[in-house]
């Protein structure tokens, strides 16, 4: 993210130039400014390899452009110069201050990018310091390449530490900081740290206390991946300004992951973390011979670690996540992401419902012929007969009503018969007509093809028909998809704090963890979890967690767990468990001497819990009845698993049954959909025979009449309610059962007093017991194929 930075042109308005105040007049007296001035001196005393000082110039040269003195500026780096000895260096430095002013201000007006200007403005001046000293020692080869080294080191730290002084003066602390800034805050902090040289107290070195702290308050605030990485530039700058062992680099970067880990158990968890990286590395290297931290260093560094308030370290390192103006400029934009979301499907559902009218309105059930078509029938039949005849003048020109009158007779004799003959045609017209045996050929012959033509048009029009009726079903589920998605999710934050502890408490390694309410008010729960690898040996115990925590029974919604390879995550969706569950029982046959039955059914949990259940009877037997029922099953589960509500699948199963072939396809659907929370059943027929629930004392019959899908292309539903208890059974038949009990008297009758009869409790007994009986009526010779599907209703 991108810094914005106070042009120089705009400092006179804060005070910068010709204030009354002097040369202090500039400085605003802010916690910002003093850290600056504070990190600039301690930088200025840093030196590397013995004799290179960069570190405050180069700090100097990115801090301009800033609200802070200038003056100021460069007397703490002369100061931490002088102090962090410096006498060659201290000469370097006042020419590097004096030539980057002297630039700064020749430039100040030209617009560039105040990082690159800067860069190139601090690489002039720290080359026009170094070239002095080089001539005056004859510009010897080590020379020139040691001031080539200073050259590009100030260059350099130039662009690392510009991005980390909005994040010290505060003009970078309401967003979020990306990670190149945090790592050019951490390098700069840990450089800044080393400018305390060898100074100690009670025989600790505060370079090792404050940058063993360091790595502590990044480890705890922002994890592992960034304790590490603090760790790791701490070290490497303790080695390069100190002659101590390299292997501290890999130490402080060990620790720095290790205080990460450990920081879900508190400051102290964070502390002791580090100390045990400390320990584990010495043991393996040194044998314990000699430790790369010094403990006095650590122990210090821990105890003020754990006695800075919790709040004073979440405002300190509050930059390192978004602050709360950032986190609601998060949920905005959210909220316009899901506003443009939903605007753009209600455009596609208005799109959809536009193309379903004007198909409505351009589709005719059926073409009615007008006068139009009977001229156009005349034309081609006088351009096939009379055109080339000697009396088409006298016929069609002098004679032109009578012949007229003579070609309605026509028509009328055409739209009775579907044909003519000679004697349909009057005698004064036969007698005159020269080709009459040739006009009632063609005549014939034309109206055959009118016939075809008309009909291609009928079948057109129901076509459009169908396809208006697609659209606007596709319209309704984009609509009711927005409305969907419009809905505010309820998430439930102290739960999910609560369940993510709770489940860490147990040694379950959890990534995240999403709890929240779904459109029917229930719960649902996300883990993400480094688990099993599919194997469900955690299951048991985080279905008891979550069920604790929730206060109400949850388990888990899909047969498995969602296990990612790559990441080597599971993701475990756990859902309210239902009041009700359902035990199903099938049983069937084909017609006598028929290989393939042409019943198909089904029954699925939809996912919201619902379960639904349904029979599909296809017209006729064998193999193409099994076709017919089959589509009609698998639209009907894809389209309920999608999201369809029922009217709208049945209505588009049954326009693709019409336009599904030339011949006649159609089948029944018999649909019933359970509530597996409070009981209630919903069914719906087309064309289907009757269902029948038996209860403990008495058998309901629910029967609608329509016909069959795919036979008319508008098809009405009649939705029927019901409710269920414990133990109550539906069901479900085709024909071939009603029609074998209807061999005798007493029909339906019969059956339902089987069924009342029947006493056991297991849906499978049910099924083959109706399909036996029914195969005994008919004396074991189907004369249609039988399907029962019985399902059993208890409460858990």
């Amino acid at each position: 993210m991108k810094t914005q930075f106070i042009p120089n042109q705009k400092l006179r308005d804060l005070g910068y130039e010709k204030t009354k105040g002097g040369i202090l007049g500039g400085l605003a007296v802010s916690k910002g400014n003093i850290v600056l001035l504070l990190v600039t001196f301690l930088l200025g005393r840093v030196s590397l390899f013995d004799s290179l000082m960069p570190f405050g110039m180069a700090f100097y040269a990115a801090s301009a452009g800033i609200c802070t003195n200038r003056v100021l500026m460069a007397a703490a780096v002369i100061m931490g110069m002088l102090t962090g000895g410096a006498v060659e260096e201290l000469y370097v430095g006042l020419m590097f201050l004096v030539s980057f002013t002297v630039i700064e201000r020749l430039f100040k007006n030209k617009t560039a990018r105040d990082g690159i200007k800067y860069s190139l403005i601090g690489l002039v001046s720290i080359a026009v310091s170094q070239l002095i000293p080089v001539s005056m020692h004859g510009f010897l080869l080590y020379d020139i390449l040691r001031a080539l080294l200073y050259t590009a080191l100030v260059f350099s730290l130039i662009f690392i530490f510009r991005r980390s002084i909005p994040l010290i003066d505060g003009t970078g602390i309401n967003r979020e900081i990306s990670s190149e800034e945090a790592i050019s805050l951490a390098m700069l902090a840990a450089i800044a740290l080393t400018g305390f040289g060898d100074m100690q107290i009670a025989g600790a070195s505060l370079t090792n206390v404050f940058g063993i702290l360091a790595v502590m308050l990044f480890s705890y605030k922002a994890g592992p991946a960034v304790g590490s990485t603090v760790g790791i530039i701490v070290g490497l700058v303790v080695t390069l300004s100190n002659p101590v062992t390299p292997l501290i680099i890999g130490t402080y970067g060990f620790c720095g992951l290790l205080a990460g880990v450990f920081r879900n158990l508190g400051k102290t968890g964070a502390a002791l973390g580090f100390v045990i990286g400390n320990a584990i590395l010495t043991l393996y290297i040194n044998g314990s011979t000699e430790v790369l931290l010094y403990i006095k260093d650590m122990i210090f560094s821990s105890i003020i670690f754990t006695a800075i308030p919790q709040k004073t370290i979440n405002g300190f390192m509050g930059v390192f996540s978004a602050s709360p103006a950032v986190l609601k400029d998060k949920a905005s934009y959210s909220e316009r992401i899901k506003e443009l979301t939903v605007e753009r499907l209600n455009n596609f559902a208005k799109a959809f419902q536009e193309l379903s009218k004007t198909f409505d309105e351009i589709s005719q059930a059926k073409m009615v012929t007008g006068n139009q078509d009977i001229s156009c029938l005349f034309d081609r039949v006088a351009d096939k007969v009379c055109k080339d005849c000697s009396l088409c003048l006298h016929c069609w020109d002098r004679n032109f009503y009578n012949t007229y009158q003579v070609m309605f007779r026509v028509v009328e004799s055409l739209e009775k018969k579907g044909w003519i003959e000679e004697t349909d045609i009057p005698e004064y017209f036969m007698e005159r007509c020269e080709r009459i045996g040739e006009f009632v050929k063609q005549v014939n012959n034309i109206y055959e093809l009118f016939k075809v033509d008309m009909s291609w048009k009928n079948r057109m029009g129901e076509s459009r028909g169908l396809i208006s009726q697609q659209l606007d079903g596709l319209s309704n589920v984009i609509s009711n998809l927005a409305l969907e998605i419009n809905n505010d999710i309820e998430f439930k934050g102290d739960l999910e704090e609560k369940l993510l502890s709770e489940l860490e408490n147990s040694g379950v390694k959890v990534k995240d963890v999403v709890v929240y309410k779904n459109k029917w008010d229930k719960f649902e729960v996300n883990i993400f979890h480094k688990g099993c690898a599919g194997a469900n040996k955690c299951l048991d115990s985080i279905e008891k967690m979550v069920s604790d925590v929730l206060k109400r029974r949850m388990v888990k919604d899909r047969s498995e767990c969602v296990y990612n390879h790559k990441l080597g995550t599971c993701n475990l969706k756990l859902v309210e468990e239902e009041v009700f569950s359902i035990t199903t029982g099938v049983a069937r046959m084909s017609k006598h001497e028929s290989m393939i039955s042409g019943d198909n059914y089904t029954f699925l949990n939809i996912g919201d819990g619902k379960h639904v259940m349904a029979l599909s009877d296809g017209m006729g037997t064998g193999q193409r009845a099994f076709n017919q029922s089959k589509a009609a099953i698998g639209l009907l589960e894809q389209f309920m698993e999608t999201g369809f509500d029922k009217d709208t699948a049945i209505r588009l199963i049954n326009s693709i049954l019409v336009l599904k072939s030339d011949d006649d396809s159609f089948a029944t659907i018999d649909l019933c959909a359970v509530d597996l929370y409070d009981g209630k059943v919903e069914f719906v027929k087309i064309g289907a025979v009757p269902t029948f629930i038996k209860r403990p004392r008495k058998i309901e019959v629910i029967k609608t009449v329509s016909l069959p899908a795919g036979i008319l292309s508008n098809i009405e539903t009649e939705l029927v309610c019901k409710n269920v208890s414990n133990g109550d059974f539906i069901i479900m038949v085709t024909d071939g059962i009603i029609d074998s009990f209807k061999q005798e008297e007493g029909g339906e009758q019969t059956l339902i007093k089987f069924i009342e009869d029947l006493d056991s409790i297991n849906p499978q007994v049910i099924a083959d017991s109706i399909l036996a009986e029914a195969c005994s009526r008919c004396r074991n010779k189907p004369v249609d194929d039988m399907t029962v599907l019985v399902a059993k209703i208890w409460k858990r």
